[in-house]
């Protein structure tokens, strides 16, 4: 680096060595992993471990390691593979050792910081892993841009049971397909060759592959390409040529030259100089080979086959990456009614109903290095060959050279017909700071078209960024795109391990009506939903403070309107989910916003959302433990407790609604001018699906509060409940029975808002400046009626007492830590999970507390084992003494 003289001596320039792309070149790797839940994998620099983190968490947790590292963790390196299966429940590393190398599978418990080690295996140096994909029965939702969900077909062959399936490529040039419980009772490898046609069962496998002539072939680089519910796996290889084990038995070395340099040498000295030739094909093999891999008859891996095909030629070249792309298949209805017999035209409707599959091969050549170094990237098609299905055609599509940038990856973008490649600038300036390093532009991330490689003007391009103290020296060494495809996780070589995200490109917005819903946030959202994923990328993105203005409520509306096209009339189901992510991004605002009371706002929303999903709680709780025309008395307590928690918010709810009753009465406000921390309260009269939760629970809790009262006073237990639910509705200042016949002229009044606006309501955590009508016809209703009672809303026995003695009210009245599923008060006698979503906890009994409670209400508690009420991933937090 060097300072430019006088006025621009502030401006420091840069360029990038060839020598700093040697990890390219060496193909070194920090492996990432992003799951599907947002959990990242990553290697730990030093040590043999496996470290994770959820994306909203600073908190790393490690995972189990096998015996054999345990006990001697200096004789093995880092992890140099990680692979997370789609569908979250397994995880794979390898770890290379200076004895042997070591594979380990684990697998997931019900919170996301549960992993279990489920297998692991040694293997001998040689043979070492090289790349691995999974095989699964996982389909991903993805919603067209006209706003039509779909789910794509499985990647690879369709599987006969819903266990996945472990590829691995190795060294020694095989496949090592690994069997997975609970197809298996335990994990089961069938190993088969890459470089002949072999098959391999449970019961034979095929001898490893010997030193040939001229040396030992040893697996440098692979790639494993999936297309869509296709019977066939493509792999595809480049190899080192090495010198023999033992070059002692094969370079025989004779010291002793004759006196008289005219005679002739001895054939000692004859078969050497021969043998001496060999260097000259020692190093990187000329060509890419291919082989093409099956499993059984209707995809039962208890055999697997494989068949090479013709290898590519590239002489010349260092291989930097090899990938496999596939493109998205058509929906069932576009393809062709007409059958041909032409078999270009039977090839492109197979390439149409699985999708096109390419190889991409990228090379860089540091020419004499003292220029700037080249990278190319070649693009090649397979066509299935429709005289013999198992035999496939490979085109040279077409060659891309960049003089300018290096290209350092090349990875897959959601829309499938484009892949995103990732450019290094040669050099580059940034201006001199006096404060703490800071981040700075050191090249992009751009749409390239398939096949041509043509960059695609439709998408906008990413900075790729990076601290001033590693500008020229920050090259990647591991990958992980998020679950959405919004963000990149990226590794570098740099002096202190260093994981950082990027914003990945996104499509340029489309003109024409429905613009909302086109968007790609939007529809990636609605996707997400539908998949059940964790949308934390998503959100992250939202809620930055780079985001343009009325990007994070459009996206919103966007995604509501594709998920109410899309819910043929079970929309209930999905504004559940959608409660959920916008009490995320709400509690993401709020976490992010400065003391101000912008965040009091915030705050006042992401709770009023919160409490929405609580009441969507409550009313299942309710309805699952009832029996027959009561409630199940076993399970009295915890439905108390619930009741007087729904009681105090009823009372929460009500306040604000006189508050902003008695503004109307008094200064005929706008709905601009009502108190705007009550504002977001209101949404719980106002939108439906609240509505109808609140008023059903409302409902239990009347029917509830009915039975108690002819209970016998023999059931001393149900009695003891009953008097403390009844004291404290009496307290109560607002009346359930009034309240639930003034629910139903509410919603007379809720039913004449349109979707239109109450997504733009949900959208923005609160009501629209245009439902001022409804507002206040809604708190004119509540507020007329018999269901208030203002002496008791707002003068508590507590109130009263500490007057009196003084007593610190605020700590007495306080919310104590409170469990967010049960809402009874946390005991701290078993463990305790905290939500990543919403931050709330949930303490899982250990087993011996409250073994009493009843079928019905463990049974309601355990569907929330998986999940909090608001849809967020469960991790463990400290377990109280």
């Amino acid at each position: 680096m060097a300072s430019s003289k006088g006025k621009a001596r502030e401006d420091v320039h840069w360029q990038l060595g060839w020598w700093e792309l040697s990890p390219l070149l060496d193909r070194a790797h920090r492996p990432l992993a992003w799951s599907k839940s947002s959990v990242i994998f990553s290697a730990h620099h030093t040590k043999p471990l496996v470290l994770a983190r959820h994306f909203n968490s600073s908190r790393h947790f490690e995972l189990a390691v096998p015996q054999a590292i345990r006990l001697d963790p200096d004789s093995y390196s880092p992890p140099t593979l990680i692979y997370i299966s789609p569908d979250d429940d397994w995880l794979f590393a390898y770890f290379s050792g200076a004895k042997d190398n070591i594979g380990c599978l684990w697998h997931r418990g019900l919170h996301l910081d549960a992993w279990t080690i489920g297998d692991s295996w040694s293997m001998a140096h040689g043979a070492g892993i090289v790349a691995a994909a999974w095989v699964t029965s996982h389909r991903e939702w993805v919603v067209s841009d006209s706003g039509t969900a779909s789910r794509l077909p499985p990647l690879g062959p369709t599987l006969p049971f819903n266990s996945p399936i472990l590829l691995l490529v190795t060294e020694s040039r095989d496949v090592n397909v690994c069997l997975l419980p609970p197809s298996v009772p335990s994990v089961k490898i069938l190993r088969t060759s890459l470089v002949q046609s072999t098959t391999a069962s449970e019961s034979t496998s095929p001898p490893l592959e010997g030193t040939s002539l001229g040396g030992r072939h040893v697996c440098i680089a692979a790639a494993i390409g999936l297309s869509y519910n296709d019977p066939s796996i493509l792999i595809a290889m480049r190899s080192h040529l090495l010198p023999p084990d033992d070059p002692s038995s094969d370079h025989p070395l004779d010291m002793v030259l004759p006196l008289d340099l005219d005679q002739p040498l001895p054939a000692a000295h004859t078969t050497s100089t021969a043998q001496s030739n060999l260097w000259e094909i020692w190093g990187e093999e000329a060509m890419i080979e291919l082989c093409e891999v099956t499993l059984g008859k209707g995809g039962a891996p208890t055999q697997v086959s494989t068949k090479p095909l013709p290898p590519i030629s590239r002489p010349g070249s260092r291989i930097a990456d090899l990938t496999f792309f596939c493109s998205q298949p058509e929906p069932p209805g576009n393809a062709s009614p007409m059958a041909t017999k032409d078999p270009r035209r039977q090839a492109k409707e197979q390439a149409d109903k699985r999708g096109s599959i390419y190889l991409a091969a990228t090379f860089i050549n540091c020419v004499d290095y003292t220029s700037p170094p080249q990278s190319e990237v070649t693009i090649y098609s397979f066509t299935r060959n429709p005289a013999a299905s198992s035999r496939w055609s490979l085109y040279k599509e077409h060659t891309r050279t960049f003089t300018t940038a290096v290209l350092a990856f090349l990875i897959p973008s959601p829309s499938k017909t484009n892949v995103f490649a990732g450019f290094l600038d040669l050099s580059g300036t940034y201006r001199r700071s006096k404060k703490k390093p800071h981040e700075v532009s050191i090249g992009n991330i751009v749409a390239l078209s398939l096949p041509d490689l043509t960059n695609d003007d439709r998408w906008e391009s990413s900075p790729i960024m990076s601290i001033t103290d590693y500008v020229g020296r920050d090259v990647p060494a591991g990958l992980a795109t998020s679950p959405n495809n919004v963000l990149l996780c990226m590794s570098s070589f740099t002096p202190e391990p260093r994981v950082a995200i990027h914003a990945l490109p996104r499509r340029k917005p489309i003109p024409g009506p429905n613009a909302e819903s086109r968007a790609d946030l939007a529809r990636f959202l609605a996707a997400a939903v539908l998949a059940h994923s964790s949308l934390s990328d998503i959100v992250s993105l939202l809620i930055s403070n780079s985001s343009p203005d009325g990007l994070l409520s459009s996206s919103l509306v966007g995604a509501m309107a594709i998920l109410e096209n899309n819910s043929f009339g079970l929309s209930d189901v999905w504004l559940y989910e959608v409660l959920g992510v916008a009490t995320e991004i709400a509690r993401g605002k709020y976490l992010k916003a400065p003391d101000s009371a912008e965040k009091a706002l915030l705050e006042a929303q992401w709770t009023s959302l919160h409490d929405m999903c609580s009441v969507a709680t409550l009313e299942t709780a309710f309805s699952d433990c009832r029996d027959g025309d009561s409630y199940d008395l076993e399970a009295i307590w915890q439905l108390v407790g619930l009741a007087m928690w729904f009681k105090d918010y009823l009372e929460r709810l009500i306040k604000d609604c006189v508050t902003i009753g008695d503004n109307f009465a008094n200064a005929q406000t706008q709905v601009s001018a009502i108190p705007r921390l009550a504002n977001s309260s209101l949404l719980h009269f106002l939108h439906r699906y609240p509505l109808n939760n609140l008023q059903s629970t409302v409902s239990h809790v009347k029917r509830l509060r009915d039975d108690l009262k002819s209970l016998s006073p023999k059931v001393e237990n149900a009695q003891m409940a009953k008097e403390l639910l009844m004291d404290s509705f009496a307290c109560s200042g607002v009346d359930v029975d009034a309240l639930s016949s003034v629910l139903e002229e509410v919603k007379v009044i809720s039913a004449t808002i349109s979707a239109s606006e109450l997504r733009q309501c949900l959208a923005s955590f609160s009501p629209i400046p245009s439902l001022r009508p409804q507002i206040q016809q809604i708190v004119e209703k509540i507020c007329s009626s018999k269901t208030v009672n203002r002496q008791k809303l707002f003068i508590k026995a507590a109130d009263l007492v500490d007057a009196i003695y003084q007593w610190p009210a605020a700590e007495y009245a306080k919310e104590k830590d409170r469990d967010i599923v049960t809402k009874g008060v946390l005991l701290h006698r078993g463990t305790i999970l905290r939500c990543v979503r919403c931050g709330g906890r949930y303490e899982v009994s250990d087993g011996k507390v409250g073994d009493h409670i009843s079928l019905r209400w463990r049974a309601w508690e355990r569907t929330w084992a998986y999940q909090c009420i608001c849809g967020g991933s469960w991790t463990f937090s400290v377990v109280a003494p």
